[in-house]
């Protein structure tokens, strides 16, 4: 027992040392969020050098309609830097654990924390009134007497995060979001049916195969489907359905519904992007509007992006692209890939088994490091 209160004080003692400098501060809170983040326990040491955090369900009128949030405010009554954090499509229950541990840990942090939930999230459809709502929400948090107002982030996970950076963009907000966090985000909407149609994504402009999740696959199918006559969607099934899309069938379809029929269907990654282009006029603009691609210079947040190498939902070479983009725009970026790390940081689960410590070691460091760049931007 002895022994162990001299480690406890003497763990304090280290703590208290290191977080006198900024760049102390940052590394501890780093590792205190990683730490939280990752056990199973209730407690972790997070919560013992912090105060309790204040929860509340929030709701507002946004110029769309109203919007349903979550806040995670600090311990006290004095003002931090804040961040508007995007489940994306599919998202988990507003209860689920991880939620809960994700908004806490970052408002124990020294975070004012807002996750809002959407109703197209339950749709498995993007929608262009999600970046409305994303930018307004920005704006919540700018007038709320708890939040640092030069001091805003946004964050997300797959298309969430990809949606939050499009929110960034837009000029009514642009100069003033410090930061945004990206975990498994798209690049452009175009490349990603290419990509899930043709099972391959590009490396360093080297194609390499990718087994896309059926979750992306249907989002995709669904939206290739908009704007196309009724009877051509119900064509489209029927063909799809008997497995008839690869062989020759009787139905005469325009050009349009012939696309998103061969898109659905899976082809080359020539074939995929040379139907692309004769996808309908509203299909393509709307892929344009929910592209990072498209309005890739107004970013002037410092970026931050996480991406799994081994992710099935969005390819990794989406943020390899969209990194090298803003570095192109002069731009910030760190860019950090994980390898089979999604179970640990419970997202985008697979059923792979746990990895081995040694490794599970150096791909939390990857995780500490990334940490340590978001604490040091909130500083």
């Amino acid at each position: 027992m002895r022994l162990i209160k001299i480690c406890a004080f003497s763990a304090i003692l280290i703590i208290l040392i290191v977080s006198s400098t900024p760049q102390g501060r940052s590394g501890v809170k780093a590792a205190l969020f990683i730490s939280h983040i990752l056990t199973e326990f209730k407690n972790s040491p997070l919560t013992l050098f912090t105060k309790d955090v204040k929860h509340q369900e929030i709701s507002f009128i946004s110029r769309l309609g109203r919007v349903e949030a979550d806040l995670y405010l600090p311990g006290g009554n004095s003002t931090h830097p804040g961040i508007v954090f995007f489940m994306g499509l599919v998202p988990p229950e507003r209860d689920e654990d991880r939620i809960v541990r994700l908004g806490e840990g970052l408002a124990r942090s020294g975070m004012v924390v807002m996750i809002p939930w959407l109703e197209t999230q339950e749709t498995n459809q993007l929608s262009t009134r999600d970046i409305e709502s994303l930018v307004e929400s920005f704006q919540y948090l700018e007038a709320h007497a708890r939040v640092e107002r030069d001091s805003i982030g946004m964050g997300g996970i797959c298309t969430g995060a990809s949606m939050s950076i499009i929110a960034a963009q837009d000029v009514r907000i642009n100069d003033r979001v410090k930061f945004v966090n990206s975990f498994a985000g798209y690049y452009d909407a175009f490349d990603l049916i290419v990509s899930t149609s043709s099972k391959t994504q590009l490396i360093e402009q080297n194609v390499v195969p990718w087994d896309p999740d059926s979750l992306t696959s249907n989002m995709i199918s669904k939206h290739l489907l908009t704007g196309l006559d009724q009877q051509d969607k119900i064509r489209i099934a029927s063909i799809v359905s008997s497995n008839q899309a690869s062989k020759p069938y009787n139905e005469n379809l325009p050009k349009d519904a012939e696309a998103a029929l061969q898109l659905i269907s899976g082809g080359t990654r020539q074939t995929a992007t040379k139907y692309i282009s004769d996808l309908n006029k509203e299909t393509q603009s709307f892929l344009t509007r929910i592209s990072p691609s498209t309005d890739i210079e107004n970013l002037k947040a410092h970026l931050l992006l996480m991406h799994d190498t081994h992710d099935r939902l969005i390819p990794s070479g989406e943020s390899r692209r969209l990194a090298a983009a803003v570095e192109q725009n002069g731009g910030s970026v760190y860019h950090t890939e994980f390898s089979l790390f999604q179970e640990a940081v419970k997202v985008h689960t697979d059923n792979k088994t746990h990895t081995e410590s040694t490794y599970f070691i150096g791909e939390a460091w990857k995780l500490f490091l990334h940490m340590y760049n978001v604490m040091k931007l909130i500083q």
